[in-house]
């Protein structure tokens, strides 16, 4: 049972949340720090128990050592990589106060592309929909039938909308569980969604409504897109007849004239072109039943187009950029009622805002560098870290030679890389190139992973140190599942029961590392108080650097910040909720931190629908102008020819809203106060016009000539029978990334079984049965490299489309011994034995291989939480169905939102007389090869024409910097 009051769950919990007793009481988890033992090299597999004491003294000692160093270098070198789960804004401080451009993030792996059109069309992370007011549910691989984002939340909203009526549509190559449930499930070639969307957009343009009315919601199109400045641009519109996408530049400068050409630019997608590009021949009745279904919800769709769609493939985001079109058209992105809002709007982000609790009292000031090892100049446009690409950067030396001699200064190791509850080794594409960076000693100085559980990564760290799972530390989280602000507190469930019955710590700033000792969960601390402790003692031991002010408690700063100062600091800046907690809690020093610990979830406002719309406060009297809760001086707006007001503030200019049918409102994210569906930035500024409207190639000769919209796995690329795209975005609505290996109860649901699905027809057609052991060599398409193979079980099954494998990658674990021995320690620590096959490794630095030697054995006893895991004999399943595809996969980044393309083109084959399910080949060599092909002959990268790093109204995420860390000057070759 999860939490009643909170607004956007409602109580329910996944099978996910239900597995966190399990995980709790894993009895392979790791209960105290750990540190390679000296002497050993990383991988090695040999380890000594030490105390968090030493732990913070030794790693303290490295960040100071680094920033004591002061040159821009050292403020690049500390790396602090985050998976899930995630929180909302406390890891960010952390890299903020040290002054350093280290924050790393695992999201171009995970949504970038989607979030590309997002930025592209709200300056918006991303969507944020209202599921229960929707007459049409409309996903694109987004399932929350199945697992993903916060979509546990979205289920119940979705299920409460279709019980009122609504319809839903399902758009994925597989047959997910949502699919099976969906009024439509249409599965067109992954990566040609975009075409299908545009498909919609010519017949809303172009048909009538049964009233006889236009269906395109005029009102919202005109008054909220920016039509205008694409109709104003002549030097665009001549583009766009170089390009193609129409004969002549309008004459007229007229809103009509604009709805007359997006019918010209669409028209050439009709049905017979989209069932030809999407290869939906014998469902082109389900494009009308889609297009019905659509019109008749009006303005009230709701969507996700997300995973597999847009991060899958090379151009993925316009998949997004395509659907919003459709939608928009329909008045459907006007943030009402049923529809689509923006996930700033409805977002509560105060994880990193405990500032007041602390010495100084105020957050720090911005970094001054920039690191090219996450935003390197090849991809100024990417919407998050480029941290997958890590170790090729780190060992391509030609590559930073170049563009240190171009006057950047890239540096060449990393002095302390921090994966956060991550593992970067087996979940990245070319994992073994990851396992060279972090053997490197020359390359990664020192390593620590702050996980509970054992994984593929912490096995090549110096140190591992467990810190909690969900029920075992404080957050705080907000996510955009409804049209409300809610906020959510997770906290160490055992910490806050022991404090209700009386137990108070000895050390209030260790207060959970205590809790969890005294219940006998282990030396299990959480990462806010490790931080605040090993920031205010070892790092800035004397306050010299900076950094220890941010961490002091401004109660008692002889010692760190504690969670109920931080928090309750945090909480505060919420007034409704500080407002009911100060009446709740009269007498409490904290009462906004004893409410959420109390209530552990909070809604500081509902219904907050089409907030662009809100009035600007002119006091004319004062002169004066209100937007976004800040006041501006009259003198300072000034409003330019599109209606837009612009504020002058700290020397800059900055748009603070937009005058729309008389009246100045705040209107949406982006430099125009309206939806872009001209990016005239991305056309003008960042070298990409041709992408810059919603477009998709028509016909060969575009796609050629477009390539960086054309997914990496298009049909055209498969010559043989044999030859098909493989699907590997979706996860098992049971799998936690990779933490679900140490829950006995997730791994009995999933038996640890990742099968490659095959369509009926295609297996019947090379005679694969069910259970066959195949062979899957990757082979990529930009440059006719073969990366290596691995091999699986195939099971035929009607749930994926012809032409296209799926296969999981969120499966398929391994480990290289079942046990360690601690010298001193008298049990043996167990390694993933409740979901991870043991392995043999052969690696020469160029190839490598890996085999299953053995599998999932039963336990029948265990040292600790034996009364919880009584029933350890009891592992009936082996493990031995999956393999490390992840391993094979070589390094894909789109060139403009630059995330992981993660699908590839395969060549299916009987597997051979010695091949074993779960064997895998890579030649990672040629790995770099593929990478270094899509880096250097997709990209367009900054020149010396560029005068700063990337678009300055696109947020980056984390850390806020400095206009020197923004600027470049690159020399010419």
């Amino acid at each position: 049972m999860g939490n009643p009051l909170h607004t956007a769950s409602r109580g329910r919990n996944c099978a996910k949340g239900y597995g966190a007793m399990s995980q709790m009481y894993d009895p392979d988890r790791i209960p105290f720090p750990l540190k390679r033992a000296p002497g050993s090299k990383r991988g090695e597999g040999k380890w000594i128990r030490i105390t968090w004491e030493t732990a913070m003294q030794e790693i303290g000692a490295q960040i100071n050592k680094t920033l004591k160093t002061g040159d821009d270098a050292s403020k690049k070198q500390i790396m602090y990589q985050v998976g899930r789960p995630n929180e909302n804004g406390f890891g960010h401080r952390i890299l903020h106060t040290l002054g350093t451009d280290g924050y790393n993030s695992h999201t171009n792996i995970c949504s970038a592309g989607a979030r590309e059109g997002s930025i592209q069309w709200a300056n918006d992370d991303r969507n944020s929909p209202d599921w229960a007011g929707a007459k049409l549910i409309f996903l694109q691989s987004s399932h929350a039938a199945d697992a993903g984002h916060y979509f546990q939340q979205s289920a119940g909203l979705i299920a409460d909308a279709k019980k009122n009526g609504a319809k839903m549509v399902v758009i994925d190559p597989r047959l997910s569980n949502s699919a099976g449930i969906a009024d439509l499930w249409i599965s067109p070639w992954p990566g040609t969604e975009a075409a299908l969307y545009l498909h919609m957009a010519n017949r809303i343009l172009n048909e009538k409504g049964v009233n006889g009315h236009d269906l395109v919601h005029h009102e919202f199109m005109k008054n909220w897109v920016n039509w205008d400045r694409l109709m104003a641009d002549d030097n665009y519109l001549a583009k766009m007849v170089g390009y193609g996408y129409i004969k002549a530049a309008p004459t007229e400068k007229t809103y009509e004239a604009f709805i007359e050409m997006l019918k010209e630019i669409y028209a050439p997608y009709t049905k017979e072109f989209t069932v030809k590009e999407c290869r939906l021949e014998g469902q082109e009745d389900k494009l009308d039943e889609l297009f019905d279904m659509f019109i008749d919800a009006g303005s009230r769709v709701a969507t996700y187009l997300w995973r597999a769609g847009t991060i899958g493939h090379r151009g993925g985001w316009m998949n997004t950029r395509a659907g919003f079109l459709t939608l928009a058209l329909r008045g459907a992105m006007a943030g009402d009622k049923g529809g689509v809002s923006w996930h700033h709007w409805h977002k509560i982000s105060i994880g990193r805002k405990g500032d007041k609790a602390t010495v100084a009292g105020k957050a720090p000031g911005k970094v001054d560098v920039w690191n090219e090892l996450m935003w390197p100049p090849e991809y100024p446009l990417s919407t998050y870290e480029m941290s997958f690409i890590l170790p090729h950067l780190m060992e391509d030396d030609a590559w930073r030679k170049k563009w240190n001699d171009k006057g950047l200064a890239i540096p060449d190791k990393i002095a302390l890389y921090i994966p956060r509850m991550y593992n970067p080794v087996w979940i990245n594409p070319d994992g073994f190139r990851w396992i060279d960076m972090l053997k490197n000693e020359k390359k990664v100085e020192m390593s620590m992973n702050l996980s509970p559980t054992w994984s593929e990564t912490n096995w090549y760290c110096d140190y591992v140190l467990p810190t909690g799972l969900a029920g075992e530390r404080h957050d705080q989280q907000s996510e955009p599942s409804k049209p409300e602000k809610w906020t959510a507190f997770r906290q160490p469930a055992l910490r806050v029961a022991l404090e209700k019955m009386g137990w108070k710590p000895k050390d209030p700033t260790r207060a959970t590392l205590e809790a969890h000792m005294k219940a006998g969960l282990g030396e299990i601390w959480e990462e806010n108080e490790f931080w605040m402790n090993i920031l205010y003692h070892y790092a800035d031991p004397d306050g010299s650097l900076g950094v220890k002010k941010y961490w002091a408690s401004k109660n008692d700063p002889s010692r760190p910040v504690t969670i109920s100062e931080y928090y309750d600091a945090g909480f505060s800046l919420l007034p409704r909720l500080k407002s009911a907690a100060t009446q709740a809690y009269p007498n409490s020093q904290f009462p906004c931190y004893e409410y959420m610990r109390d209530h552990g979830a909070w809604t500081e406002a509902t219904d907050v629908l089409r907030p662009q719309e809100k009035e600007l406060v002119v006091d004319k009297a004062k002169g004066t102008i209100t937007a976004h809760g800040h006041t501006y001086n009259a003198d300072h707006v000034k409003q330019d020819d599109f209606g837009v007001l612009w504020a002058e503030s700290h020397g800059k200019k900055k748009p603070i809203g937009v005058e729309v049918d008389g009246k100045f409102h705040e209107g949406f994210a982006t430099l125009s106060k309206k939806l872009d569906f001209y990016c005239d930035w991305l056309a003008n500024d960042w070298k990409w016009p041709e992408y810059a409207i919603p477009i998709y190639p028509r016909n060969p000769a575009e796609s050629d000539k477009m390539v960086h919209l054309v997914t990496q796995v298009h049909h055209k690329y498969m010559k043989a029978d044999n030859e098909f795209a493989l699907n590997t975005i979706y996860r098992l609505s049971y799998n936690i990334h990779t933490r679900s290996v140490n829950s006995k109860h997730l791994m009995e649901i999933s038996q640890n079984h990742n099968p490659v699905w095959i369509y009926t027809g295609d297996a019947e057609k090379l005679g694969i049965k069910k259970g066959d052991a195949v062979k899957i060599r990757i082979v990529d398409t930009q440059s006719g490299i073969e990366s290596g193979y691995f091999i699986a079980m195939a099971v035929p099954t009607e749930g994926t489309r012809p032409g296209v494998l799926a296969c999981s990658h969120h499966a398929g674990r391994w480990k290289l011994k079942n046990a360690v021995n601690i010298p001193g320690f008298k049990h043996p620590l167990g390694i993933m034995g409740l979901g991870s096959p043991l392995y043999t490794i052969s690696d020469d630095g160029k190839v490598a291989t890996m085999k299953p030697v053995e599998g999932i054995q039963p336990k029948h006893k265990v040292w600790q939480f034996t009364e919880y895991n009584k029933d350890l004999d009891n592992i009936w399943w082996d493990g031995l169905t999956g393999s490390w595809q992840n391993a094979v996969a070589p390094a894909h980044p789109d060139p403009i939102a630059g995330n992981h393309a993660w699908h590839q083109k395969v060549i299916m084959e009987p597997a051979g007389e010695d091949d074993k399910i779960g064997d895998i080949y890579v030649n990672y060599e040629n790995n770099m090869k593929v990478f270094q092909a899509w880096r250097d002959d997709l990209t367009r990268p900054l020149d010396e024409n560029d005068t700063i790093r990337r678009p300055r109204h696109i947020k980056r995420p984390a850390v806020p910097l400095t206009d020197k860390a923004y600027s470049v000057s690159i020399k010419k070759s």
